[in-house]
């Protein structure tokens, strides 16, 4: 049973970047593939369950709302955990963020390795043409993640470059951790092939939300994955990005 499991995840694997834009060829970790509903609109879809992995000791999460939404300016929130690290098995991940309506303003990115709290990487974002949930490969970059090694990620709204304390800053932390077998067996998802539940139910809050959102920008329309980041949004305290999803149908 523990050798199918593994041969299906590997599998299953390789499709991932057919459903969205994946991982690299040298990433040797698994990406399983995501299931879509074969209905647009199911009565009842199967809503993904995130449960944290236990032990971390940072906090995960500060939101951009200290000045976010005053005078105009938008709202912007990291797509992490709150009160706990975020994990992956991916040397590569993706990255998520909201920014509640677009800006002129400078936008910049910046991971930090807390070894040492020293930049790795910093770059500023192309504007987004629409509000919604944004994203940063650090492929892109060609940025690796070392395992057992916590980052923080920072985006900052520049308002004022002479005055960076009056940025809109949110900052999420995200640790990769080793890829084993048995993070996936005897997880409660009722279909093995369903990667969201999988990585939810793994505790990799990082992978869960990358599957989810790569299938909703090749599914724009599609109601149920926009119900499904929604509850994953709602089980870390990110209820107005969540409201966000289920009132869109746009994609972003």
């Amino acid at each position: 049973m523990r050798f199918t499991l593994f041969i299906t995840v590997i599998l299953l694997e390789l499709s991932v970047g057919m459903a969205g834009q994946g991982l690299g060829a040298e990433d040797p970790t698994p990406a399983l593939t995501p299931q879509v509903q074969s209905s647009p609109t199911p009565i009842e879809p199967t809503m993904p369950i995130y449960k944290p992995p236990k032990g971390t000791t940072l906090r995960g999460r500060v939101d951009g709302g200290f000045r976010g939404g005053e005078e105009g300016e938008p709202v912007l929130k990291v797509l992490a955990p709150a009160d706990h690290v975020g994990e992956t098995v991916k040397k590569s991940p993706a990255l998520y963020w909201y920014l509640s309506q677009t800006t002129s303003f400078p936008i910049i990115f910046t991971l930090e390795d807390t070894r040492h709290y020293k930049p790795v990487l910093r770059v500023t974002l192309k504007p987004p043409t629409r509000p919604g949930v944004q994203m940063v490969r650090l492929a892109d970059y060609e940025k690796t993640l070392e395992e057992e090694v916590q980052y923080r990620w920072h985006i900052a709204v520049v308002v004022d470059p002479e005055s960076r304390s009056k940025d809109i800053h949110a900052m999420g932390v995200i640790e990769r951790i080793s890829y084993t077998e048995a993070l996936f067996l005897g997880r409660s998802c009722r279909d093995p092939r369903d990667a969201v539940c999988l990585y939810a139910d793994a505790g990799l809050w990082y992978d869960a939300i990358m599957v989810i959102s790569d299938l909703i920008t090749a599914n724009p329309r599609d109601r149920v994955l926009r119900l499904q980041r929604a509850a994953l949004l709602d089980q870390v305290g990110l209820t107005d990005v969540a409201e966000y999803d289920r009132m869109s149908n746009d994609g972003q």
